[in-house]
């Protein structure tokens, strides 16, 4: 007999982050992780968590406040009687988007694995790796600040970084770039991301000026929309483009595939609406012969956990760090997803389902709203 979806239960919590995070001008400065998880049962007694992420309404088109707002006027009610292996095999939640999407998606993947006793990579493919190494990122500042922070973490095993950009005039940040390069500890690696911050003038003074720099990409120089400016970056420097905020679905990785506007395609879990369109998005990239680099928005355990399980089965990953930090920024999780990280590589746990715990004190101690399905 099939199993399907009796229960669910929403918790929206807040922990502040360790230190706060500055990004471009478009996004400003986080200070807390604010986030809502989802709790489903199963017919058969299975327990399944996942976690929306909302990035803000000008990057992922929601916030907490506006996806507390649509469970509670009844985005989660067909949830209930969700049979989990129709949903998985149906092939229709591939072109889900959205972060509450990503929660019901990554939920439904833990209770169903969990009821098989198998890990939930196994519900994605064949996994080509057990581990994957650790990228750190750094506020949009200075080259002193990037490589105090370097110097940091290079004594904790990191050894690629990601410096936040887009919120200073180009100049300097061209000046910041050659200056960290030629501050780093040899094996050091370094990317940019500017978050949606330049023009496109800004953009080609800092590609020409940095054009002969061992720099592994530079994501999302322009705005999510203008892909005929990135497809003419890549034509015109050897640096290799990233997208994030272009890349919200599949239908937008078809789009940004058919302009040639990237060579790497940054995948996070909540922002793609789970780990079916995430496994859809990152098939087509291979096709395509282009990589993909899993990155993360400021998010707890669960969603960190779902994405590791999919970076291990994909084969066409960027050869560096990525994004599996976000929990050690944080000062606080609700999962023990942290102990899975050492020297700066994450190791994937082959427990049922995600494989971590999830402490309900911790989540009455963070917890700002709560919604129940009766």
């Amino acid at each position: 007999m099939s199993s399907y979806i009796k229960a669910w239960d929403v918790y929206r919590v807040r922990i502040p982050l360790v230190k706060p995070y500055h990004l471009s001008k478009v996004y400003g400065t986080i200070t807390h992780s604010d986030v809502i998880l989802l709790k489903i049962e199963t017919s058969k007694g299975a327990i399944g968590w996942g976690e929306a992420d909302p990035g803000g309404m000008k990057f992922t088109g929601d916030t907490p406040e506006s996806v507390m707002e649509s469970i509670r006027a009844g985005s989660l009610d067909s949830l209930k009687g969700v049979e989990l292996e129709g949903w998985i095999l149906s092939g229709k939640n591939q072109d889900r988007e959205g972060s509450l999407s990503a929660a019901c998606d990554v939920a439904i993947h833990d209770a169903l694995a969990r009821q098989k006793g198998i890990p939930v990579w196994e519900l994605l493919g064949q996994k080509v790796r057990d581990e994957i190494d650790l990228l750190w990122p750094t506020s949009s500042g200075t080259a002193e600040e990037d490589l105090a922070v370097i110097e940091e973490y290079a004594a904790k095993g990191f050894n690629t970084y990601m410096l936040k950009m887009g919120d200073r005039p180009i100049a300097d940040e061209i000046t910041r770039v050659r200056d960290v390069l030629a501050g780093v500890p040899d094996g050091v690696r370094i990317m940019l991301d500017a978050n949606q911050g330049w023009t496109q003038d800004e953009a080609n003074q800092l590609f020409a000026a940095s054009n002969d720099l061992p720099l592994i990409l530079i994501e999302q120089p322009l705005a999510a929309d203008d892909l005929e400016g990135l497809r003419k970056l890549r034509e015109n420097y050897q640096l290799p483009v990233s997208v994030d905020e272009s890349l919200q679905t599949p239908d937008s990785a078809k789009s940004v595939l058919e302009n040639d506007a990237a060579d790497i395609f940054s995948v996070k879990i909540s922002k793609n609406g789970g780990l079916q369109p995430s496994l859809k998005i990152g098939k087509m990239v291979a096709d395509k012969g282009k990589k993909v680099l899993m990155n993360s928005m400021i998010e707890l355990g669960i969603t960190q956990c779902a994405s590791l399980h999919l970076g291990c089965v994909f084969k066409n990953l960027v050869n560096c760090g990525h994004a599996y930090m976000s929990t050690l920024r944080i000062s606080d999780d609700v999962t023990n997803f942290s102990s899975w990280i050492e020297r700066g590589t994450a190791r994937l746990q082959d427990a049922p389902g995600l494989g971590i715990n999830v402490d309900s004190a911790k989540i009455r101690k963070y917890l700002e709203d709560e919604y129940h399905d009766n």
